[in-house]
């Protein structure tokens, strides 16, 4: 074992040649590192999924930990401290690559591990200029526990129709709206066009826009996808 620090262009060689499920436990690793400065309170303060639970014990393991990720040096990584911005675009580039754009099944079933990495990572205070003051609305077309919202009704209308056009079942392709302030904010990406608001899931208070009341909305294309 070695205590030298990954230089980033040595960490992202390795992460890279990860597969798509492993990068993510990678990244709640680097996660959890940087969160545990703060003291082991602040990591149980997060109430983390039973996947991430595991993830902490294993760990603890050096010779486990190297099994399970061919190549990672956990006392390494022990002593490796990116800056916040570093941090914080691992996690967009991982967020927008086209593994999760294009499979949204796949991106549901690692949901919880995603609302862990939100929880984790550091936050750009810069998001809060672009967001409205106080409570807002934000949209989704798909099912209430996503997590993956914007502040355009018209991209959700978008959506909607695009999931519809490849027959997604109803219970999955619903027009959503949801009463929001910033502190249920995780991240608020425009990359892609979408005003995409990223958020810890607030299933109870989710509304259900009936088809007869949106049809006639006007949809928007999202920017990335304009010819």
């Amino acid at each position: 074992m070695s205590q030298k620090p990954y230089e980033l262009e040595e960490w992202l060689k390795l992460f890279f040649s990860m597969s798509d499920d492993k990068r993510l436990d990678l990244l709640l690793v680097l996660g959890i590192i940087y969160k545990s400065s703060e003291g082991e309170q602040a990591l149980m303060n997060l109430d983390f999924s039973g996947d991430t639970v595991i993830l902490t014990r294993l760990m603890n393991n050096s010779a486990s930990f190297a099994e399970a990720f061919e190549g990672i040096d956990i006392e390494r990584l022990f002593y490796t401290y990116f800056s916040e911005k570093q941090y914080e675009v691992m996690l967009l580039d991982e967020w927008l690559s086209d593994t999760w754009i294009n499979s949204h099944l796949k991106l549901h079933k690692y949901i919880k591990k995603w609302i862990d990495l939100f929880k984790l990572f550091p936050r750009s205070h810069e998001l809060d200029k672009r967001l409205p003051v106080g409570n807002f609305t934000v949209y989704r077309a798909g099912s209430i526990d996503g997590i993956s919202w914007t502040l355009n009704r018209g991209i959700a209308v978008w959506y909607y129709k695009k999931n519809k056009a490849f027959k997604i079942e109803p219970k999955y392709n619903r027009l959503l709206s949801l009463r929001i302030s910033l502190k249920d904010v995780f991240l608020y990406v425009d990359q892609l066009g979408e005003d995409e608001v990223i958020i810890n899931p607030k299933v109870s208070n989710v509304q259900i826009i009936p088809y007869n009341e949106h049809r006639n909305f006007e949809e928007v294309i999202p920017k990335k996808n304009i010819a």
